[in-house]
């Protein structure tokens, strides 16, 4: 089975210099877990919600160091107001690590497997044609051996 037989391909996008605000406020709307960042047609990297969220937990010295980074809610909120005008180019996962939509899926699932991802862009001669996850391709492992 080929990636072109499972994957989405309607591919919800966020440019680069987008906010992180922005880029939540798509997330959440488009009830997605991840955007693939494009500049000029070119695909750039990814950007998910984790992604979105480590970046506002506070980094592990500020932790050690005051423990009210954790636990003092308004800290935080006020932290996230901050961070949220970072760009997405700032934190997205990049160089984007892509498939073609002809390579078979076991192949796309053990790339992602080994790059620590849940989903690659699908691109074809320099063109996103879709968007391929971890849960696409187990859901077709199982409907394949029903």
């Amino acid at each position: 089975m080929k990636v072109s037989e499972i994957m989405t391909k309607h591919v919800y996008t966020i440019e680069p210099d987008s906010s992180l605000k922005e880029c939540a406020e798509v997330l959440k709307k488009c009830q997605v877990n991840g955007l693939v960042v494009v500049e000029g047609g070119r695909t750039k990297g990814v950007i998910t919600k984790a992604d979105v969220f480590k970046s506002i937990l506070p980094r592990y010295p500020d932790i050690l160091e005051d423990e009210r980074n954790m636990t003092d809610f308004e800290y935080i909120e006020e932290r996230v107001h901050k961070l949220f005008e970072l760009k997405v180019k700032e934190i997205m996962g990049s160089p984007a690590i892509i498939v073609s939509s002809d390579i078979p899926i076991i192949r796309a699932g053990s790339l992602m497997i080994v790059r620590r991802v849940k989903q690659v862009p699908v691109v074809d001669m320099g063109k996103l044609v879709g968007i391929i996850t971890l849960t696409d391709i187990i859901n077709a492992l199982l409907e394949k051996i029903k």
